[in-house]
C-alpha cells in the first residue's frame, strides 16, 4: 500500500493505524490497531487495562497515521490530529458494527475469543477517536522498530 492518508475517510479504509496517545511527560506512545469507522470517527477496540487507555484518559489528544501491522508507517502517511474517549459499554454497539463490517470473517473470529479472557478480567473497551485535521501537529517522531 503505497498510498498517502491525508483524510479520515482513507484512515478508517485503512487495516491498521499508528495511535499515537501521550504519555504524562509529553512523550509520544505507538500503538498499532485495527481500525474501523464512518470518515469522521475511527473506532478501536482494545482491553481496559491497557496502557493506551489509561493514557487516553488523563489526555484526550491523540495523533493517527496509517502503518502497516508491525507499525512502520506507510508511504507517505502523515499524522492526523484527533481527540480519542474511551466509551462506556451501552456506547459499544457502533464500533462493533464497524469493525464487524469491515474485518468480516476475522472480527468473526476474534471477537467471540474475548469471552474467556473476561473471566480473568480481561475485559474490552472502545476508543472513539474524532479527527480534527484542521489543528497542525508538532513534530511526532516515527515509532522505533519493532523487533
Amino acid at each position: 500500500m503505497d498510498r498517502p492518508s491525508s483524510s479520515s475517510g482513507q484512515l478508517a479504509d485503512e487495516p491498521f493505524i499508528d495511535l499515537v496517545s501521550f504519555r504524562v511527560d509529553g512523550s509520544a506512545a505507538h500503538t498499532p490497531v485495527w481500525v474501523s469507522g464512518d470518515g469522521h470517527t475511527l473506532f478501536v477496540s482494545t482491553f481496559a487495562h491497557s496502557f493506551k487507555v489509561k493514557r487516553i484518559r488523563a489526555n484526550e489528544d491523540v495523533a493517527v497515521a496509517a502503518c502497516d501491522g508491525p507499525g512502520r508507517l506507510l508511504s507517505g502517511a502523515t499524522y492526523i490530529a484527533g481527540r480519542a474517549i474511551v466509551l462506556e459499554r451501552s456506547e459499544f454497539r457502533a464500533g462493533v458494527r464497524a469493525h464487524r463490517a469491515k474485518y468480516g470473517k476475522h472480527f468473526g473470529l476474534m471477537w467471540p475469543a474475548r469471552w474467556p479472557l473476561r473471566l480473568i478480567g480481561k475485559k474490552r473497551v472502545w476508543i472513539l477517536i474524532t479527527l480534527m485535521p484542521d489543528i497542525v501537529l508538532g513534530r511526532i517522531p516515527e515509532p522505533a522498530p519493532r523487533g
